[in-house]
């Protein structure tokens, strides 16, 4: 008996020892094909499957069918897969085309058999390489309107639209805002007291991940009662982002530009139409303050001779506060500034000042 108890120890101990050898086995990771769609997984372990639109500074737009457009943190993916090629931009190596894939610091780049990889850290931009247009464009239009009844009748209607289309290499912006006001007068009727349209647009090219240049920009403004009939500035300039980080994001830029304008009326003996050299300067910030919230703030400054206005500026403030994926509630600040207003053939001398506060419903697509 002792001896049948010797042999069956040894054979019980040679299966206790190799029994956590089972049970140490890692599972493998679970990734999908990108054969239809572009999939993302962030550092949660969450999986997203949809359209990647484009990356920049370091923040990702994702367009998924159940989700919508989403804006991801390039530092809250662990995993991203194209599903057609891309067109990447590589600091100080340019535009590299293919299928993207990056994983935790790798950044993969394959066309056929030819496999480039970077850090990526070294990754400043990026967008599909297909041939639908739409997908290198996200706009975004608001509009605000205030009805007031009583012992006052006022309108006020106030619109804007902002659209940008971005490559790897280069970044479009359009923007657009109006504002139109009617109170009622002595007559009764509603009389017009507001009517005012900006819109700007830039091209920026990207050098390196935070030096850009401005091939042209430009800006359209009318105010009648400014006394502007219509201003029209061109230019050129040079830009560079001061931080650029997902969450965070405060660009500077400004250079050379040419801006003619036209008076609604002058005094006697002045010219209506003028035209001059000017210096332009803009800055932007955007921060996103938590998940429902972002502040947008952009400052544009104009230097010119005192018969095209002097120093003028652009200011506006905006609160974005997100109600669905799609929608947003926008609180904004407006403060325009003239500093030599032109006066008119009435003697009438325009305030230097103009402040708005809007509120408004914005839609993106």
């Amino acid at each position: 008996m002792y001896k049948k108890i010797k042999i069956i120890l040894p054979l019980f101990g040679l299966f206790f020892l190799n029994y956590p050898v089972f049970a140490e086995d890692e599972p493998v990771t679970w990734k999908p094909s990108a054969t239809e769609f572009d999939w993302v997984q962030l550092t949660s372990g969450e999986w997203l499957k949809g359209e990647i639109k484009s990356m920049y500074s370091e923040s990702i737009e994702f367009d998924s069918d159940k989700l919508d457009l989403l804006n991801i943190d390039l530092e809250d993916v662990k995993y991203l897969q194209t599903f057609l090629p891309a067109r990447v931009n590589i600091e100080n190596i340019g535009e590299v085309t293919g299928v993207l894939n990056i994983s935790k610091d790798l950044v993969t780049i394959t066309q056929g058999e030819t496999v480039k990889e970077y850090d990526v850290i070294e990754l400043v931009s990026f967008t599909p390489s297909g041939n639908r247009e739409i997908d290198l464009w996200a706009i975004k239009f608001t509009l605000g309107l205030d009805l007031r009844k009583g012992n006052t009748e006022q309108v006020d209607f106030t619109s804007g639209l902002n659209a940008k289309r971005r490559t790897s290499k280069s970044r479009f912006i359009l923007d657009y805002i109006g504002n139109i006001s009617k109170t009622d007068a002595v007559s009764g009727e509603l009389e017009e007291t507001v009517n005012n349209h900006r819109l700007n647009s830039n091209l920026d090219k990207y050098v390196t991940r935070n030096f850009f240049y401005t091939p042209v920009f430009a800006e359209y403004f009318e105010d009648a009662f400014q006394n502007i009939e219509n201003r029209l500035t061109v230019g050129v300039g040079v830009g560079y982002t001061i931080i650029n980080e997902p969450k965070t994001e405060w660009r500077v830029s400004g250079g050379p530009s040419y801006v003619s304008t036209e008076y609604v009326s002058v005094l006697p003996g002045e010219d209506i139409k003028v035209d001059s050299a000017s210096l332009a300067l803009s800055t932007s910030y955007e921060v996103e303050i938590n998940n429902k919230m972002d502040f947008i703030y952009k400052y544009n400054i104009q230097i010119s001779e005192e018969e095209a206005g002097g120093y003028t500026h652009h200011m506006i403030a905006t609160f974005e506060n997100e109600l669905t994926g799609d929608l947003d509630l926008n609180i904004s600040l407006i403060w325009d500034r003239i500093n030599s207003p032109v006066i008119d053939d009435q003697s009438n001398a325009p305030e230097k000042d103009d402040l708005r506060f809007m509120l408004g419903i914005s839609y993106s697509f």
